[in-house]
């Protein structure tokens, strides 16, 4: 017992005891079985996180967030990798849960019908992040993409360029890209005007595949005037592209992202596109799990962070 009080509280041992139990336990290497005390007080002060890639820096900057709020709490961060997919989502949630994990951040709202099933199950804290829905499994904190889609496509419509294109993301299992389509098929349809779908072109999420879509696209429709791209890195490999062939950027041809990454203020023409609060989401997130672990009765369980739509040159 004397151990056990040296590890969870010290200030309660005798500084003569603390130091020797201390030193015994760094000559040993000894540490704490987790999951031995897990099943003894039901909670492991772990949280698990499912994000699509490690290689994005927007999502590192929601896990940041995710990380700092939980830390006070001495929660410590999990991570796993699904590659956009909801079967490996599945995968790595009961991997988690068999660990015996907390709670749960779930990145998007699309999931396999198991694991919701698991999740609830398991009863404990599960926030989505990055998107909305009026359904979440737990909680949810995020933004309307289609909304946010919608009101940049609508700024290039308000604008008056002629011909829009759109170089997105894959939608599949991925409801951040599905949605931000239907932005711009929505914006088109509030102003009363079909989508050409060859003016559509769907690609990964990179710099290089943004130059690429936005060849293909050209190709398709040499006259096009302006391009909504749904992430930052297409539209910066667009409009090198552009740029590439001798195009100005407006004046021959619009371009807008999507995220406000630092490379969007950076290029020349800078990126016009829209601010979306990473850290904040994942902040929020953490401090929703925190409060529900403390018994803390939430205000919100549908968080929405809203967006901000940033004008600079290149529309």
């Amino acid at each position: 017992m004397t151990v056990v009080r040296v590890l969870r509280e010290p200030d309660k041992v005798a500084a003569e005891t603390r130091d020797r139990v201390s030193r015994i336990l760094r000559e040993t290497g000894y540490t704490p079985d987790l999951v031995a005390r897990g099943l003894a007080s039901n909670r492991t002060s772990l949280v698990a996180a499912v994000i699509p890639v490690l290689t994005n820096s927007l999502i590192a900057e929601i896990m940041q967030g995710l990380s700092d709020a939980l830390a006070p709490a001495d929660y410590h961060l999990l991570i796993g990798a699904s590659g956009f997919s909801t079967a490996e989502e599945e995968t790595l949630v009961r991997a988690f849960l068999s660990r015996r994990v907390d709670g749960i951040y779930l990145t998007g709202i699309t999931h396999t019908d198991e694991t919701v099933r698991m999740l609830k199950t398991a009863a404990i804290p599960v926030v989505e992040g990055g998107n909305l829905t009026d359904r979440p499994i737990d909680m949810v904190v995020g933004y309307s993409n289609v909304k946010a889609a919608s009101d940049v496509t609508r700024y290039l419509i308000k604008a008056r360029y002629s011909t829009i294109g759109y170089i997105g993301a894959h939608p599949k299992d991925n409801d951040g890209a599905r949605d931000r389509r239907r932005g711009y098929d929505l914006a088109f349809a509030t102003a009363r005007r079909k989508v050409d779908p060859s003016l559509c072109v769907e690609t990964t999420l990179d710099i290089d595949a943004g130059a690429q879509a936005m060849a293909t696209l050209l190709e398709r429709h040499p006259n096009v005037r302006a391009v909504f791209c749904s992430a930052d890195a297409i539209a910066v490999g667009a409009l090198y592209e552009c740029q590439r062939r001798g195009y100005e950027i407006p004046g021959r041809i619009a371009i807008a992202g999507f995220d406000d990454t630092p490379i969007a203020a950076q290029v020349v023409p800078s990126l016009t596109t829209l601010r979306v609060p990473r850290y904040y989401i994942g902040q929020r997130a953490g401090e929703m799990i925190r409060d529900r672990l403390a018994g803390r009765k939430l205000k919100q369980r549908i968080v929405d962070t809203g967006y901000e739509l940033v004008r600079r040159d290149s529309a």
